[in-house]
């Protein structure tokens, strides 16, 4: 009987080891990834606010779209 005792305390010790909220690698692991995505995203708003600021770049931009859809538009339907 002593036996079962001690195999029953020794499986509850170790299941309550298993499931405690001791911080695993995968945890780790997931804040590294919120990290990088939020450095990620702040490098391409940097890198579009600095764009949308150098009228060279808006001037440019604007040519192409504009001719872009001129070109759509004046396109023959009938080749």
């Amino acid at each position: 009987m002593k036996a079962i005792t001690n195999i029953r305390l020794t499986t509850q010790k170790l299941a309550a080891r298993l499931y405690s909220v001791a911080p695993t690698r995968a945890d780790k692991q997931r804040g590294a990834s919120a990290l990088e995505y939020i450095v990620l995203a702040a490098a391409i708003i940097f890198v579009v606010g600095i764009l949308a600021t150098n009228d060279t770049v808006q001037t440019t931009l604007q040519t192409a779209f504009t001719q872009l859809f001129t070109d759509a538009t004046n396109k023959n339907p009938n080749p």
